[in-house]
């Protein structure tokens, strides 16, 4: 009978945990939580190390490649079962290995197999298998970055190794150099042996570099550096590598202030640095007369990879023309299969009422000002947070036509949009000069694309909205409280249907149609007020006239 074991997996991803079981010719470990397995067959056994890690032990199992799996969370019961596992079923050896636990930070770095081992006083303090690296990096500061690989699955709220610094003192006895005039660092000698080991995913050699990109998201200014499969950007504090296939969407629209446009990349999955998400990359690009001239040095296979992709007639070097037009047209085809290829996305026939010559109008999301695009085919949000909401995606549409706060300007409405998925994404503070033009746009989209099946445009206080409704409800009960209390009569107060407050000639004529009814409780109301106020005044006579016979 088979033995299994609750343990997590270990390494980069530590943390998920599963069962694992001791088959008959392999090690098998099936996650909880995903469908993610790991199958390690005797056949590539080389060896199995155990050791003791904090209160619990690892099993380390080492592969004829060089690489290693590893599994945390063992008792020390465990250690004898699998054991005589390894020896018996799998013909293996198994051994136990000391490793530090002084928690220093400064000791010897080696590479040992497809391994890189720190080791203190002998000891091996940690290992990081080199298959888990996706990059490594020298850097003028003595030291070497690794980059680490991560799954496109990844959640904000998994933890997950993503880089690693380490600090080499440069040695006086450096190699020299090719050119045998500039010494080599030793960080620099290290690096280049880590890369032989480090599965690169370029692609090749490099195809473009583009400087000075001003990124608004993330905030910075890179130099992008594109190869076969992945393009590489380098900034002061940050560098990020993406994959062409992990660019979704690509749109091109100008900036509001009018000074430039931006270049937009939708990511799936996103960019990660730390606890950060970036699902979008915004670049911006002045505006200019000057053309750009780009040499390229395009790979052996382009011709043959990109044969059929529509736009690979306008990739050759050297490429000239406005800097933001020779970005996207690479970016494009290098980003396009022949069974996905990518469109990018411009502005289209919408029109601001404000400004005429643009395709968005001013908005907010909750506190972060920005503007709304409305292209053909989707809505843009830009700056912060970026978003972008596909037409298709938009179940319906609700206008803001009942105030709900005081706070709110008179200038200005909201809408608020619910996709298909159930979720919904309100738009604030719009000038209202562009209410009729989005409401114009909005039916004529519904009509068009989608005979009245999406983008369907209902009344804002229509919607399910519980806490909309509890407010208005409070907002309406303060209101007729303050009316009681100043002896008005509620009644007179009708609920404003229309979303510009209410006509104020139907309220005038509703009060002068009820004047009639109230002048008789009026003028009853007015003589009680006299006869108290004469009381009053003889009361203060009688009292005068007491204090001088006094």
């Amino acid at each position: 009978m088979s033995q299994t074991f609750d343990v997590r997996l270990g390494g980069k991803d530590a943390g998920s945990r599963g069962i694992l079981k001791l088959a008959s010719e392999s090690f098998d470990w099936n996650a909880r939580d995903s469908d993610r397995r790991i199958q390690v067959k005797a056949v590539d056994v080389d060896g199995v190390i155990w050791c003791r890690t904090g209160r619990n032990f690892q099993l380390r199992i080492k592969q004829s490649d060089g690489t290693v799996v590893r599994f945390d969370g063992f008792d020390s019961q465990d250690k004898e079962a699998i054991k005589e596992f390894c020896e018996q079923q799998l013909k293996t050896e198994f051994s136990t290995e000391k490793v530090d636990v002084q928690g220093k930070n400064a000791g010897k770095l080696e590479v040992l197999g497809e391994e890189l081992v720190f080791s203190v006083d002998g000891k091996r303090s940690f290992d990081i298998s080199l298959g888990d690296v996706s990059r490594t990096q020298a850097t003028p500061k003595d030291e070497i970055i690794l980059e680490f690989a991560q799954q496109e699955n990844i959640s904000k709220k998994h933890e997950s190794l993503l880089e690693m610094r380490f600090y080499i003192p440069n040695l006086e006895d450096t190699e020299m150099g090719d050119d045998d005039e500039v010494p080599k660092k030793s960080n620099e000698l290290f690096n280049n042996e880590l890369s032989r080991h480090v599965a690169q995913e370029t692609g090749g050699d490099q195809v473009a570099r583009l400087e000075g990109i001003k990124c608004r998201i993330p905030r910075a200014t890179f130099e992008i550096i594109l190869y076969g499969n992945v393009f590489k950007m380098h900034g002061a504090t940050y560098d990020f590598t993406v994959k062409y296939k992990h660019i979704q969407k690509m749109l091109v629209v100008p900036s509001y202030s009018g000074a430039g446009s931006y270049l937009v990349f939708c990511l799936d999955p996103p960019l990660r640095k730390g606890n950060t998400m970036y699902q979008s990359l915004v670049c911006f690009f002045e505006d200019t007369e000057e053309e750009e001239e780009i040499h390229l040095n395009l790979p052996s296979d382009f011709d043959t990879k990109f044969k059929d992709v529509k736009g690979k007639e306008k990739i050759k070097s050297p490429m000239e023309g406005q800097y933001l037009e020779v970005v996207t047209a690479l970016f494009q085809v290098f980003s396009s299969t022949v069974t996905k290829p990518l469109k990018v996305m411009r502005a289209g026939k919408f029109k601001s009422m404000i400004h005429e010559n643009l395709p968005s109008i001013k908005c907010s999301i909750g506190a972060n000002l920005g503007a709304l695009y409305l292209l053909d085919n989707c809505f843009l949000f830009l700056e912060k947070p970026p978003l972008v909401f596909m037409y298709e995606n938009v179940d319906s549409i609700f206008f803001e036509r009942n105030k709900k706060s005081q706070l709110t300007s008179a200038n200005s409405f909201d809408f608020k949009i619910k996709l298909d998925n159930g979720k919904n994404q309100e738009f604030n503070l719009i000038p209202k000069k562009e209410l009729k033009n989005l409401e114009n746009w909005f039916t004529a989209v519904s009509e068009q694309k989608f005979q009245k099946k999406k983008m369907k445009i209902a009344n804002y206080t229509s919607d399910d909205d519980e806490e909309d409704q509890a407010l208005s409800d409070n907002d309406d009960q303060h209101i007729k409280n303050r009316m009681a209390a100043e002896g008005e009569d509620d009644d007179s107060e009708s609920e404003d249907e229309d979303f510009a407050g209410g006509d104020a000639g139907s309220s005038s004529s509703e009060e002068e149609s009820d004047e009639d009814s109230d002048d008789d409780s009026s003028s009853g109301s007015g003589s009680g007020d006299d006869d108290d106020e004469d009381g009053a005044k003889k009361a203060k006579k009688k009292e005068k006239k007491e204090k001088k016979e006094k």
